[in-house]
């Protein structure tokens, strides 16, 4: 009897939860209370200063975490490479290698004493080394960054190593999908323009040699071109003094010139043929104004609104709606006085076309229609959220002053910025996707199986728009 019995106790058990729940009386659902009004954004004390041979230095006051990020910046980057391919990022790397007073192994301890390590990044534009280290140590990371650049040793061992390295991972890079579609894009739009090259040339990197790298960092890691930013708690008339010294025999050097990158590029298709693959790789977009135009704000909101968030319009549709995909999403790529907007997506080789259609539904939509003060409202609250984000730390406060300094424009920007988003409207959001996304000026790659050709030629709105 005991099995039953147990059986019995079970099942009621089960039943338990149901039974309290029917028991008990069901509110009606509340209405969330609004948000209140976005506050203006005032950034931390900070202060600016420049050496004799031109390097410039701001120290900002953050937060209250016993930590300082100490970021030498400087204006150059793939942009610079010339005709010698990854010249830069090796370069950078190479740096890391040892100084002439310190080996790999030397800086790596000497960073970890201070509680962090050096990291390089290499960018279009700008490049940085960086030390995020104890705020006692300020001084120190800044020396310690002073050496690696201004006494660099490149030896023949490590530049074998790293281009090996380097030319290993390349292939394997240029071998997806995505990354064909992002550099048949950025070349059909930006031409020979350095902003149309996206991945270097396996033999130039090959071939690059000790004096190329040596080159390089004579010419651009220079003082007239970095900015040395000091984030974090920190005792400022220590650094300062620290600096002075550890920096002081950096070269001047010239300033960075730029050449216009004008896109001539006409509009169509750009198909790269992938024999039997089972899904599409498809990039739209066309260039758009940079940050230091006044309607960059707004065009930022609509490509939000319209690809660039997970709850995105485009992406509920093909992701969402039809699954004709797993990770759409739009983005604003921006350079120096550059912007590319773009929609990405792999979608199933069969529905290659019907995504196309559905993405190209949503944009003449948002022309045509503008959206609801509600559904506009919430991108704009996740705006601002993102933009907390974007200033909440050491690191983030240098990305946003240095992103300033780049694109030329005021510290207003930063602070009005909230406000200026919350204040577009339906109707400007619409004229933006007017004015910025007409598809007759839109490039279209494909990376897929050659019957995806056929497909599209068969919907006439993509035979007519992409010339097929």
């Amino acid at each position: 009897m005991k099995q039953p019995i147990k059986q019995l106790r079970t099942f009621l058990l089960a039943l338990l939860p149901a039974a309290l729940m029917a028991l008990t009386p069901v509110s009606a659902k509340e209405t969330p209370p609004e948000g209140s009004a976005p506050k203006a954004f005032t950034l931390t004390a900070q202060r600016s200063i420049s050496l004799p041979n031109g390097l410039n230095v701001t120290f900002v006051q953050y937060g209250n975490t016993p930590k300082v990020t100490v970021r030498l910046l400087t204006e150059t980057g793939s942009v610079d490479d010339g005709a010698k391919d990854a010249v830069s990022e090796l370069a950078y790397q190479l740096l890391l290698e040892g100084s002439k007073n310190r080996d790999a192994k030397a800086i790596a301890q000497a960073a970890a004493t201070m509680g962090g390590q050096v990291n390089a990044v290499v960018d279009v534009n700008s490049s940085f080394l960086e030390l995020d280290v104890l705020s006692e140590f300020a001084g120190e990371a800044a020396a310690l960054l002073a050496d690696i650049v201004i006494h660099p040793n490149f030896t023949e061992a490590d530049k074998n190593r790293l281009l090996t390295n380097y030319v290993r991972d390349l292939k394997v890079e240029k071998s997806q999908a995505q990354s064909q579609a992002a550099e048949a894009f950025y070349r059909h739009i930006f031409g020979n323009h350095p902003y149309g090259k996206i991945y270097a040339d396996e033999k130039v990197v090959e071939g690059l040699t000790l004096d190329d790298f040596n080159q390089f960092v004579n010419t651009h890691l220079v003082a007239s071109r970095s900015h040395l930013f000091v984030s974090g708690q920190f005792d400022e008339a220590k650094a300062e003094a620290a600096i002075r010294d550890a920096f002081a025999a950096m070269p001047q050097g010239a300033g960075r010139v730029l050449t216009t990158a004008d896109s001539a590029a006409k509009p169509g298709l750009v198909f790269i043929p992938r024999d039997k693959a089972v899904q599409s790789t498809v990039r739209i977009g066309l260039p758009v104004v940079d940050p230091s135009h006044p309607d960059y704000v707004g065009l930022d909101l609509m490509n939000t609104l319209l690809g660039g968030a997970f709850s995105s319009r485009i992406t509920r549709n093909i992701r969402e709606d039809k699954g004709y995909t797993y990770s759409p999403g739009s983005a604003i790529s921006n350079r120096i006085k550059a912007a590319v907007w773009f929609e990405q997506a792999d979608v199933t080789a069969e529905a290659t076309a019907a995504a196309l259609v559905e993405i190209i539904k949503e944009i003449k939509l948002l022309q045509n229609t503008p959206p609801t003060e509600q559904e506009l409202n919430g991108f704009k609250n996740y705006k601002g959220g993102i933009f907390v984000l974007q200033n909440s730390s050491r690191s983030a406060i240098i990305n946003q002053l240095w992103r300033l300094k780049t694109h030329g424009l005021p510290l207003s920007a930063l602070e009005n910025y909230v406000q200026q988003t919350n204040a577009v409207t339906p109707q400007q959001l619409s004229d933006l996707a007017k004015k910025y996304l007409p598809l007759e000026n839109m490039t279209l790659v494909v990376v897929g199986d050659e019957s995806v050709k056929a497909q599209l030629a068969a919907v006439p709105e993509l035979k007519a728009l992409f010339k097929l």
